[in-house]
């Protein structure tokens, strides 16, 4: 069989340098930042209540509900999945090379996570509420103690990490039953608000930069008591995310044959699984009792390592070279796309900028981000042309390091 036609599982296996696993998690970075903002968009442009129960805004017919069918059982948690497996990945990767120089790893790593932190806070504060930087600052110096654990102590404790979270988000549907008329009536605001409280997000959203400030100060100090409902998952991910590198994931340790396996049996398992939630959401019309639902939960840990498997296979192929180094480009200045999709979309909804909060609806919200994707893209392929860091991951180095870093290519 002629070498252009063999199948991916018969391709050779041949031994892959650093440099090629570092460009391998480059790509699968640039394609978790990208697809991020299949979700992200519906917070930068609808109501927060509409993220999870999508009746509560806007048209749900037609093109909209395909679109939130897909976008949820596809990207609802996945990338964000890989991207905090990856910020794993990232400690334990840069903690080996600086200790390998004789360096001290320690005070590198706290530096780099204080800086994010700051950088995070600044992002959550004075931009948008859904900031994850900060959190994931915090979270990374915890992390980073257990740095030098064998990967099956952290496969371990990542599960059991994960299970606790899983616990915690059982617990307001299994208490639901039992509150009191008052709290149930304060959860039922937030799920199906009412149209005086959607008038006035949306209001607020359309209001100057300035005028946003106390309004953008509570939303932020209120997502980050929601985010730090997760820390077990992101603990438990990052945890995950050093096993991998310890293990050689991004490298030889698995055949193309198993990586096939691999994501074939956790696409299949994680899509039955969601499916089962999603389904019967939209036949029940999303009643309040499926808040924060079990089933994407432990599907999107599944679809995300099934993604993850097939972007590492399709980095070993030849196939679409240039769409490869397009995605390790993305993901080089995967911070400052991450923020850039921030001030694109800050221009685009709220009142600083077009104030088309509350306009679109998902299939226009779906065009934004395509079109985003493709600005992204042709950014990140101009700017690694010229310079060695994107424009924050240069801020961020030459913070960490206390002098202004080299920035161009000689």
């Amino acid at each position: 069989m002629p070498a252009e036609q063999a199948s991916v599982s018969d391709l050779p296996l041949n031994p892959i340098s650093e440099h090629n696993r570092l460009i391998n998690i480059d790509i699968i970075r640039g394609v978790a930042v990208l697809g991020i903002l299949l979700l992200n968009i519906q917070s930068f442009s609808m109501i927060i209540a509409a993220y999870q129960n999508p009746l509560a805004y806007g048209d749900f017919t037609g093109g909209n509900q395909t679109v939130y069918y897909f976008t949820h059982l596809f990207a609802d948690q996945k990338f964000m999945t890989i991207f905090a497996t990856l910020f794993g990945t990232g400690i334990a990767l840069m903690a080996a090379r600086q200790e390998l120089k004789g360096g001290s790893a320690r005070g590198l790593h706290y530096r780099r996570m204080a800086i994010l932190a700051i950088i995070g806070l600044t992002h959550l504060y004075l931009f948008w509420y859904g900031d994850v930087l900060f959190f994931y600052a915090i979270v990374g110096m915890l992390a980073f103690t257990v740095r030098n654990k064998t990967p099956r102590f952290l496969l371990i404790s990542a599960f059991f990490l994960l299970l606790i979270n899983a616990l915690l988000i059982y617990l307001p549907g299994f208490a639901l039953p039992y509150m009191s008329d008052a709290d149930v009536h304060e959860m039922m605001m937030e799920w199906q608000p009412t149209e005086e409280l959607i008038n006035a997000e949306i209001n607020n959203f359309q209001l100057g930069w300035i005028e946003q400030m106390n309004h953008r100060i509570k939303m932020g100090s209120d997502m980050l008591l929601n985010i730090a409902f997760y820390s077990f998952r992101v603990l438990g991910l990052m945890m995950i995310g050093m096993a991998l590198y310890k293990v050689d994931y991004f490298g030889d340790r698995f055949s193309n044959r198993s990586l096939i396996i691999q994501a074939t049996l956790c696409f299949c398992v994680g899509c039955s699984i969601i499916l089962t939630r999603l389904n019967f959401n939209l036949e029940q019309g999303f009643p309040l009792e499926s808040i924060l639902p079990q089933e994407n939960y432990w599907g999107s840990l599944l679809l995300a390592y099934a993604y993850m498997c097939s972007l590492v296979l399709f980095c070993r192929t030849n196939l679409l070279a240039g769409l490869k180094a397009s995605m390790a480009n993305v993901g080089k200045l995967a911070l400052t796309n991450y923020l850039g999709q921030t001030l694109i979309c800050t221009f685009i909804f709220h009142g600083w900028g077009l104030g088309k909060f509350g306009e679109f609806d998902r299939t226009e919200q779906l065009l934004t981000v395509l079109a985003i994707w493709a600005i992204q893209i042709i950014f990140s392929n101009s700017w690694v042309k010229h310079f060695q860091y994107g424009p924050f991951e240069w801020l961020w180095r030459s913070m960490t390091y206390g002098k202004k870093q080299p920035m161009l290519r000689h």
